[in-house]
């Protein structure tokens, strides 16, 4: 595009960035009561007017100017051919607040002026005027520049969208995301899956600007051609284009989209432009593009989904607008079918699936736990098959596609009773999913002192043999703790399946002996200890000069504190009036500051504080373990805590276990302990207690300026 110059530049330059992904082009007339012309255009002065109506003919900016200052005083014309500029177009717009007379068609994000959606709209800031227009999108028809019917050579299949596309970590909350499913249903041979360029919170509009996802996705479309690879986009949106207008990412704006016609009207900047984007910019890279609308959420009308769960905004208006959204899968579908893509309408397909385990009381099979968006293993494989079943059934990438999987699977890989006394009981559960399988029989055989049930309240057996034919997507396992002597009952409570090898799904893994599943439980009885001397040993953490410490009342017991991956950081004190009185606390963080990717807080074995206690000259009983803790510099700090009296720390008893802030109360310190009844865990003479307290931050990238927060750790008991 050929740069027009003007003899006056009432639109400095001051840096040049280089845009990957610039298309359209921009104009832009600017009126301060003088006038200049040049052969190659002109720009016409006339006042201050606001209206802008003396503005000369427009300045034509080429891909590499980027960043043009704005005077004040002066009234500026803006056109922008294409909402993909949002992303490449910085404005100097100096410190003064500017207003938008529709903030739908742009907004002002610190410097940045940001093209929302087709139309036009006023900046003012005192007497500077910036009239912006944004032009309607007008896309040629495109065809695949290959067939996914006849494909035959190795090709990358990159998954583009949000939570519910992107891979996850083994966690408690075994969620799983579909494009990691998918991994399991294409021969890895022939199919590379890639599922690193997805996140979660992105729309289509997020992700189409952000450096991260689609410019990255293009880059690596290009090396592959560079290397004769071809490549194939799964494109699936929706969910968080549905975000409020004030939902913004601070680097890269907006989120929202309207559906098929924003609330002006026009096509530009909605959620069928930017699909209609995707398709068009894949296919000119010499990619193939499937558009998959977005997986239906667990919101149900009667036994329906709902509208609103199958993402139909057409008769309800979102908080914060007085328009109506719009349906967004029938935004992709029209979309893909002027463009003549490929489409799975995941939409309708889901919908159908999960009102099946709706029916059937099995809906906590398919999400995450109080989460009506997300799904866990189980239902990424359902979804997964959903694609490849459609994929099939229209005769794409057939000889890429495995058979179906089998899969037998638990979300525990230890289950921690804790300490009771003799012939009391407790009961904890896990869940058993099935995936493909209707034949042969699961059997559940658990150790001395522990009775296992498919119900609360039923009869409780030392073993349990569950017939699959009978459980459609899942059943609940009920395991009680019993104890008759005072000693540990630390055994492997097993799973088996008379053909298929269970698996721990996407939570923690634990012990598979060749087709034996273990799960580690961890109990003890106890007796009631009479007599003794009361004891109590503290840890503070740490003083004003940063030094650990510990603090024992009683001279025959001593104390430590370990670090291991992680560091201490500066001290704090409790309290929010100045002089504060309250105790210090240590902040601690992972060692060179960056907390790695870890979506759910999961525990980390590489990162703990050890607290050790030995006895010496006699024994000393347990009866209480207790610490305060919280996050600093967010709060998705999350922890887990254990005790043990085995020196390499085997069969440990949780204390608490994904313990947080909720992300909310961000260094609001908060009380853990083992609770008010007794533990009666008799540390002998000789022997030691070790207390391990793990801290994880939950985070979906690599996160620096977080520390975990503890003080007063405290053991309660008597000494005998």
């Amino acid at each position: 595009m050929k740069k027009i110059k003007t003899v006056r530049k009432f639109f400095t330059v001051l840096s040049v960035m280089t845009m990957a992904f610039f298309c359209g082009f921009m104009s832009v007339s600017c009126s301060d009561g003088s006038d200049s012309s040049e052969e190659s255009g002109n720009v016409t002065d006339g006042g201050n007017s606001p209206s802008g109506d003396e503005t000369g003919s427009a300045i034509v900016l080429d891909a590499s100017e980027s960043v043009f200052s704005l005077e004040e005083g002066k009234t500026y014309s803006i056109t922008l051919s294409d909402i993909s500029l949002a992303a490449s177009k910085t404005f100097n717009l100096s410190e003064a607040s500017w207003k938008i007379d529709n903030p739908y068609i742009a907004a002002v994000h610190g410097n940045k002026i940001e093209p929302l959606s087709g139309g036009e709209a006023k900046l003012t800031s005192g007497n500077t005027v910036v009239n912006i227009k944004i032009t309607e999108p007008n896309k040629e028809i495109t065809s695949d520049p290959f067939d996914l019917k006849t494909v035959s050579e190795n090709i990358d299949i990159f998954c583009c969208g949000d939570s519910i596309m992107r891979d996850y970590g083994a966690s408690d909350s075994d969620q799983y995301g579909l494009g990691q499913a998918l991994k399991v249903f294409f021969d890895e041979s022939k199919a590379n899956v890639v599922t690193d360029i997805s996140n979660g919170g992105r729309s289509s509009r997020l992700f189409y600007n952000e450096d991260s996802r689609w410019p990255e996705v293009k880059r690596r479309i290009e090396a592959n051609n560079a290397e004769g690879k071809k490549s194939v986009v799964i494109l699936s949106f929706g969910h968080n284009d549905q975000r409020a207008l004030t939902d913004v990412n601070k680097e890269y704006g907006a989120q929202f989209t309207f559906a098929e016609k924003n609330k002006n009207g026009t096509v530009a900047g909605t959620h069928y432009d930017f699909m209609e984007k995707y398709i068009v910019e894949t296919r000119a890279l010499g990619a193939v593009p499937v558009c998959v609308t977005p997986f239906a959420r667990a919101s149900f009308s009667g036994s329906e989904v709902s509208a609103d769960g199958k993402h139909d905004w057409s008769n309800k208006i979102m908080t914060g607008d007085d328009t109506p959204r719009g349906n967004y899968p029938a935004a992709m579908k029209a979309a893909a079918k002027k463009q003549g893509a490929i489409l799975i309408d995941m939409t309708e397909l889901s919908a159908a699936k999960i009102t099946e385990y709706n029916n059937a009381g099995k809906i906590k099979y398919f999400y995450v736990d109080s989460d009506n968006t997300h799904e866990r293993t189980l239902g990424g494989l359902e979804l997964a098959k959903i694609v490849t079943d459609e994929l099939k059934n229209g005769g794409y990438l057939t000889s890429y596609i495995k058979e179906t999987p089998k899969r037998i699977m638990v979300n525990k890989s230890s289950l921690g009773f804790g300490r009771l006394f003799a012939n009391a009981k407790k009961d904890l559960s896990f869940k058993l999913s099935l995936f493909n399988v209707s034949d042969g029989t699961v059997t559940v055989t658990v150790p001395e002192g522990y009775t296992v049930c498919a119900t609360a309240d039923g009869e409780y057996k030392s073993s349990l043999v569950i017939n699959c034919a009978d459980v459609q997507f899942g059943t609940e396992i009920f395991v009680r703790f019993s104890p008759s002597e005072v000693k540990e009952y630390n055994a492997d409570l097993t799973v088996t399946h008379s053909s298929v090898t269970p698996d721990f799904g996407n939570t923690p893994a634990g012990t598979v002996e060749e087709t034996t599943l273990k799960i580690a439980m961890t109990a003890a009885g106890k007796v009631k200890i009479e007599g003794g001397t009361p004891e109590t040993v503290l840890f503070p953490m740490i003083d004003a000069n940063k030094a650990f410490d510990y603090n024992g009342a009683g001279t025959e017991l001593n104390g430590k504190v370990t670090l291991t991956g992680l560091e201490p950081s500066t001290a704090r004190q409790e309290g929010t009036v100045k002089p504060l009185s309250g105790p210090y606390y240590t902040r601690v963080g992972i060692i060179g500051g960056n907390w790695p990717v870890n979506d759910s807080g999961t525990k980390r074995e590489t990162e703990y504080i050890q607290y050790a206690i030995p006895a010496f000259g006699a024994d000393f009983v347990v009866n209480k373990i207790s610490f305060k803790a919280a996050s600093s510099g967010s709060g998705w700090m999350m922890w887990h805590a254990y005790y043990s009296t085995d020196e390499n720390f085997a069969n440990p008893t949780p204390i608490v276990e994904n313990a947080n802030s909720d992300g909310k109360a961000k260094e609001v310190m908060i009380e853990c302990s083992t609770g008010a009844e007794e533990l009666g865990l008799t540390v002998e003479d000789g022997q030691t207690l070790y207390i391990r307290i793990y801290p994880a931050f939950k985070t979906t990238t690599e996160s620096t300026g977080r520390t975990f927060m503890i003080s007063n750790l405290k053991v309660e008991g008597l000494i005998q």
